[in-house]
């Protein structure tokens, strides 16, 4: 079943780089300047709409592929990943242009741009990163990296044992005090804050007791029918009043998505939840913490961050379950978004996966703590709560990938005119 899902979401998402490739042979002359001019522009629009369209994937950017070495990142702090995405393109089309360029001028002009391309991002990525940031108070964070793995995660007969095992990191990484503890997502399977008592007594109490607030995964239960993945704060004085419920579900995981089309996932199998997707995010609120929530795989969606961001968030976080996710790379590439989405928004971002990667980044997108895959123990680091807002996130988000779009919808209309004028020839 699992190889389906895989196939039919490669099929949805192998539409974007067809279109782009269709759309830069179609609609201008072969080997012409304009074609490497205008790939780094559809491929910026295509990764914005592989975010947004059909609910969204915007799984390993082109971005992503800096995402430890930060300092080729920064200017995400204006026009996000969709543009960083997009220079990495353009100095592809450069070095293609050094390559089949028509004329010695041409290829030397594309060599000076490439140059002065990467010097720029060089010089404003170091001088960004060397910029000291006015004092700020410092929160202590923890990331409870419990390592139960998928395939024990799920027995009936060892959910005593995973919820000893749990609780005990839990209180392991309360014994430093810190002000904030990230409990992954799944880590209390088949127990839920409504229905478990000890699950309340003990989270409560470890609170209580350290004088730190903790955040952890859970079932949201409406109703039979509705019930949302959600992220609770317990805090030192008791369950924060608001709850984050789930904005992106994970298609073919906890939703099918194009339900007319693929009509038969739920007849074929029931590993498929139905949960229901919240309409907007909850920043959760205690004390100095103003925490910008993301469960799992929706950490991946550069508006989300940025919509929490605006609503207030000082600090990202996100718990996740990436137990399932094998051995292929997802892991490591889950954890990339973490960097970018905290250079996009200037602020720190932490993240607790309950077999890894866990690990916690400053608003500049610098490496704190980490803890690798399959590994037991707690990630630990100081961050310092900002509250200014970057360029991206005050007006970038909306105005580069609106500009990319209007510029790519031009070309494809161009590309259609030219497509049927060849055919009538």
């Amino acid at each position: 079943m699992g190889a389906v899902c895989v196939f039919l979401l490669a099929l949805i998402l192998a539409e974007w780089p067809l279109l782009v490739g269709w759309c830069v042979v179609a609609a201008f002359p072969r080997r012409s300047v304009s074609r490497l001019a205008a790939f780094p522009v559809l491929w910026m629009a295509a990764e914005h709409a592989r975010s947004v369209a059909y609910k969204g994937f915007p799984w390993n950017l082109t971005a992503n592929v800096f995402a430890d070495h930060p300092r080729w990142l920064q200017t995400a702090s204006w026009w996000g990943a969709y543009g960083v995405g997009a220079l990495v393109a353009g100095f592809a089309a450069l070095a293609a242009g050094i390559g089949v360029g028509k004329s010695a001028r041409g290829r030397a002009a594309a060599a000076t741009a490439l140059a002065a391309g990467t010097a720029f991002l060089a010089i404003f990525g170091g001088s960004r990163l060397a910029r000291r940031d006015r004092p700020a108070p410092v929160l202590r964070v923890a990331c409870v990296q419990p390592n139960i793995p998928q395939s024990l995660r799920e027995s009936a007969e060892s959910a005593a044992r995973q919820y000893a095992i749990v609780i005990g990191a839990i209180r392991n990484a309360a014994a430093e005090r810190p002000d904030l503890i990230l409990v992954p997502e799944s880590s209390f399977y088949g127990l839920t804050w409504q229905r478990s008592a000890a699950l309340r007594s003990d989270l409560s109490a470890i609170a209580r007791e350290s004088g730190a607030s903790i955040l952890f995964n859970d079932v949201d239960e409406k109703s039979e029918a509705v019930y949302f993945n959600a992220a609770r704060l317990v805090t030192p004085e008791g369950l924060a009043a608001a709850t984050y419920h789930k904005v992106h579900l994970v298609p073919f995981g906890e939703y099918v998505p194009l339900p007319r089309l693929f009509f038969f996932m739920r007849s074929v199998s029931q590993a498929v939840g139905a949960f229901s997707a919240a309409d907007a995010p909850v920043v959760l609120v205690s004390g100095r913490l103003a925490l910008g929530p993301a469960v799992c795989y929706e950490m991946t969606y550069p508006s989300l961050a940025r919509d929490e961001t605006r609503r207030g968030a000082n600090l990202l976080v996100t718990i996740s379950n990436d137990a399932w996710y094998g051995k292929a790379g997802a892991q490591e590439q889950h954890f990339e978004a973490l960097a970018l989405r905290a250079i996009e928004n200037g602020r720190p971002f932490a993240r607790a996966a309950i077999t890894g990667i866990s690990g916690i980044v400053d608003g500049r997108g610098r490496l704190l703590a980490r803890l690798g895959p399959d590994v037991a123990g707690v990630a630990r680091a100081a961050v310092s709560p900002r509250t200014s807002l970057t360029p991206w996130t005050r007006w970038g988000a909306t105005v580069f990938p609106a500009i990319a779009d209007l510029l790519a919808a031009a070309m494809v209309s161009c590309a259609i005119v030219r497509w049927r004028r060849s055919r009538r020839a």
